[in-house]
């Protein structure tokens, strides 16, 4: 109760604010063709690696036009030396400094990605003269609150269509500034000092890096326990990959992701090698990995990501998200769920109305329906490589 009150009233203050500095400065609704663009997006790592096609849409469209990035501190990792992105801003509890950091930047246009009353009032404090932000269209968010719609009016306003794929919804954003695109492809990048760290990890495994079949399994899901596919399945699957199609398997994870990580590694089959790299790899020489794998399965969570940003066959499993609205899609990546009439959570509504069911659709994944995956898209998988290689 004391959690919802406190809320509300944080609400109210960024709402306040945002009032006060639209009255002082007028509202943001003139698109000009811009120099600089900030674009804000809070939301989590997967997230923002389907936010990389806005960056590179604009860069195409404006070659010279500089790009800067406000979030969280783990993305500032996961975005280190992309080539679209010129400067990113941490956001951090401090509204006023993080605002005063954009405020710098001179921006002409600023983009926020997802429904957030504190950071369109962020971007109205920053002082940047045309705003475009996302008004949801055909469903409801929690996120989308009375206050955000009633400031979101002195800005510009663009439809963010529900249940429809949510990297294409961001492009457009975009069309203010006339830019018209639905390329939604990923894209991400790793240091030579990475990608080195890596290739050392295989000389001193025993792994060919081109000629073996190397699979990334991460059974932890960031603290998000409703998504969470049980280790001991996770276990099962691994055995499965070693003993029929002879990969080579690693266990990802960090921080909390600790105790599904130990559990797989508990229920392996003794036959069964892998090599632990539990809390053993930063940011970038993750992305280095993944970008080397030939295969990677988790549940629904950020890495799944990076790995469609570098083109690694994935295979997502579901639990309760929605299959359209997010997960990597083409022949290399497949999403798996469980029976079920629909999916519970999307991007915009990732707050599950029924947990009982939710976890319902999570738990009844049976992993037999997933090594037949597993036997479809490795053939599809060898396939690729073999032509790449001719």
């Amino acid at each position: 109760m004391i959690k919802a009150i406190l809320w509300r009233l944080k609400n109210l203050g960024f709402f306040l604010l945002g009032l006060v500095y639209l009255a002082i400065y007028g509202s943001r609704k003139n698109a000009v063709l811009p120099g600089k663009i900030v674009v804000v997006q809070g939301a989590k790592l997967g997230d923002m690696v389907c936010t990389t096609p806005v960056f590179r849409a604009i860069k195409k469209a404006y070659p010279n036009c500089r790009v800067v990035v406000v979030g969280d501190s783990v993305n500032q990792k996961l975005l280190a030396g992309h080539p679209d992105i010129d400067r990113y801003i941490i956001w951090n509890k401090n509204f006023f400094e993080t605002a005063k950091e954009i405020e710098k930047e001179n921006a002409e246009y600023g983009i926020l990605m997802l429904p957030s009353l504190e950071g369109l009032a962020l971007l109205i404090a920053s002082k940047i003269p045309s705003i475009s932000a996302s008004i949801i269209d055909g469903g409801s968010s929690p996120y989308e609150t009375k206050t955000y719609r009633l400031l979101s009016r002195f800005i510009i306003q663009k439809p963010h269509y529900f249940d429809h794929y949510v990297p294409r919804e961001y492009l457009r954003l975009l069309e203010p500034i006339n830019i018209f695109t639905e390329d939604t492809t990923k894209n991400l990048s790793f240091t030579k000092s990475a990608e080195g760290k890596i290739n050392n990890l295989f000389i001193k495994n025993g792994v060919d890096g081109k000629k073996d079949f190397l699979v990334g399994i991460l059974p932890g899901v960031g603290g998000d326990p409703i998504k969470r596919w049980a280790p001991e399945k996770f276990a099962r699957l691994a055995d499965y990959l070693a003993g029929k199609h002879k990969a080579k398997i690693f266990i990802l994870g960090a921080g909390r992701d600790k105790d599904e990580a130990e559990k797989t590694l508990a229920g392996l089959s003794p036959n069964t090698t892998v090599i632990n790299l539990f809390d053993k790899l930063s940011i970038d020489e993750l992305k280095a990995l993944i970008a080397s794998l030939s295969l990677f399965i988790s549940a629904d969570t950020g890495p799944i990501y990076i790995a469609e940003a570098f083109s690694t066959p994935t295979i997502d499993i579901l639990g309760p998200v929605k299959e359209f609205v997010q997960p990597p899609r083409s022949k290399f990546h497949k999403a798996v769920f469980a029976p079920r009439e629909r999916g519970m959570l999307g991007v915009l509504d990732n707050i599950a109305p029924d947990l009982a069911e939710a976890k319902r659709q999570t738990d009844g994944l049976a992993v037999e329906t997933v090594t037949k995956i597993v036997d479809e898209i490795i053939p599809v998988i060898i396939g690729r490589q073999k032509a790449k290689i001719i």
